[in-house]
């Protein structure tokens, strides 16, 4: 088949179709509107900062005045002596370990209740965050009157258009 034969073929379909379609497309056009105000418009939003305080705090701690062991060594001593005196054999050797085990935990109590009790301060660093809430206004762009073939509109903008804003109008029939 020749090839120009072939394009009026398909071609010519193609524009019967298109042609009752475009008949009902909407008949419109861009064109220059009259801004009459283009007002700022703010958002208030709450924003956290949350900020971390410091603070220095008192501690007590306590101090131990003797790092002498003899009260327990004394203890074991005596209470193995005691043990010893106890049972016959095997049985005295596990009382004689027994004594001492007993003797050194009292020697230890000992010094302990007999020590005077005594402490120091130290400061350590303690630390919070703590949430800051401040009110803000946020810009969020212009609403925008403007005027056009003698009706008004309100738009939102990001930008302030200034005297005139582009408009595009759209012809589309009605049914009724």
């Amino acid at each position: 088949m020749n090839p120009a034969k072939l394009l009026f073929t398909v071609a010519i379909p193609v524009l019967l179709v298109s042609v009752p379609v475009n008949a009902y497309k909407s008949q419109g056009g861009v064109f220059e509107a009259r801004v009459l105000s283009a007002e700022p418009v703010y958002e208030a939003v709450q924003v956290n900062n949350p900020t971390e305080e410091c603070w220095q705090e008192a501690v007590s701690v306590p101090v131990k005045t003797s790092n002498s062991h003899t009260p327990q060594i004394l203890g074991a001593i005596v209470g193995a002596g005691v043990g010893r005196l106890f049972g016959s054999g095997r049985g005295q050797d596990v009382a004689t370990v027994a004594g001492a085990i007993l003797g050194g935990s009292v020697g230890h109590d000992y010094s302990n209740r007999n020590q005077a009790q005594s402490s120091t301060v130290r400061y350590e660093q303690r630390c919070r965050v703590v949430d800051r809430y401040h009110s803000e206004q946020r810009f969020q762009g212009y609403k925008v009157t403007y005027e056009y073939n003698n009706v008004l509109y309100t738009t939102h903008m990001n930008t302030d258009p200034g005297e005139t804003i582009t408009v595009s109008v759209d012809v589309v029939p009605v049914e009724t």
